[in-house]
């Protein structure tokens, strides 16, 4: 990981994407005016997609949520951008590639300090021709075999001991080749050995397809499902 720093700001910079790197690629505006935005999704901010070279990226600002979210919108306190937000997650998915593990590639972190706070931005890579499984389930099941892969992928993660902080399914998902992947690893840690969070992750998963399924009835999802993906996964979880 290479550290930049310049003023108030902060930049971490994946080696491979060291010498593409420009201070603008954390503005949206900037890409805009390269007609370089190809999509943009909506949460508490805009996640937005942009397409560099040959590759495609993805350029997500931290915002709070809850009450304080209201309070403070994107700022956080700062006590150093070794503990900030982007950081943590910068070098949570560089460790979880050295593991071989399914996750976005991160491109560079920018921190920038503001007095008592800071703001962040994560620039990662957009894993190719991948679809999260809620946007699949909309217009058809998923198989067997796609159940059990989400499953075997989600045993590998708590395996390494990998707790994702927010596990649903918007986060969950799978390629044109079948393959899955697990994004957003925002306030995710590695946890040592045994405890129940990796029982919390899994009924926080389950809940999250109940959830899309009271929202849109019509979506292509039952509680039999959930049951293909525990085959997968291979697990004693109780159920939610």
């Amino acid at each position: 990981m290479d550290i930049i720093t310049i003023r108030n700001t902060t930049y971490l910079l994946n080696p491979n994407y060291a010498a593409h790197f420009q201070a603008e690629h954390f503005e949206p505006a900037w890409w805009q005016a390269q007609n370089a935005v190809v999509g943009q999704s909506h949460g508490r901010g805009i996640t937005w997609f942009v397409q560099l070279g040959q590759q495609q990226g993805v350029l997500r600002h931290y915002y709070r949520g809850g009450w304080l979210g209201k309070l403070l919108h994107d700022r956080y306190w700062f006590t150093g951008w070794q503990r900030s937000r982007a950081a943590d997650e910068f070098r949570l998915l560089q460790t979880m590639q050295a593991q071989g593990l399914p996750v976005p590639t991160p491109w560079a972190a920018r921190i920038q300090r503001y007095g008592w706070f800071y703001r962040a931005d994560l620039l990662l890579q957009r894993i190719p021709d991948a679809h999260d499984v809620v946007s699949l389930l909309r217009t058809r099941p998923l198989s067997r075999d796609e159940w059990h892969t989400l499953g075997q992928t989600l045993q590998h993660l708590h395996r390494a001991n990998i707790d994702h902080a927010d596990l649903n399914s918007h986060n969950l998902l799978l390629d044109k080749a079948g393959k899955a992947w697990v994004i957003d690893f925002d306030k995710g840690k590695q946890r040592p050995a045994g405890g129940a969070w990796q029982v919390a992750n899994m009924q926080r998963l389950q809940r999250s397809f109940r959830k899309e399924l009271h929202l849109n009835p019509t979506l292509h999802w039952q509680e039999s499902d959930w049951q293909l993906l525990l085959e997968g996964y291979g697990s004693t979880c109780s159920k939610a």
